[in-house]
């Protein structure tokens, strides 16, 4: 439990904001452990992204996802999979 973050995690509603403005109408979830912080997200069907879909299974269909080893914060984990699913929205759309 050596690298558990244990501190209050202040940037987490910085994250929050951030991931609501740019990937508006996505849910997401969050977790912690001694071991890792974690979050997943995908678009909903209010999403703008939701057509993306290309076959059962994919990203935006299954969810982009992240296991960070601690030390790392729910902010990490949660800016972690905002970023792969914006590299996978710029792919798509080849942007």
């Amino acid at each position: 439990m050596a690298g558990w973050q244990t501190a209050p995690q202040d940037d987490l509603q910085m994250a929050i904001a951030e991931f609501k403005s740019k990937l508006p109408g996505w849910w997401y979830s969050l977790g912690e452990c001694q071991v890792s912080c974690d979050a997943s997200c995908a678009p909903t069907v209010e999403s703008e992204h939701i057509h993306l879909i290309e076959k059962p299974g994919d990203p935006f269909d299954a969810g982009f996802h992240a296991d960070l080893s601690q030390p790392s914060t729910l902010a990490d984990a949660l800016r972690d999979v905002m970023q792969q699913a914006l590299d996978e929205i710029r792919k798509r759309k080849g942007n």
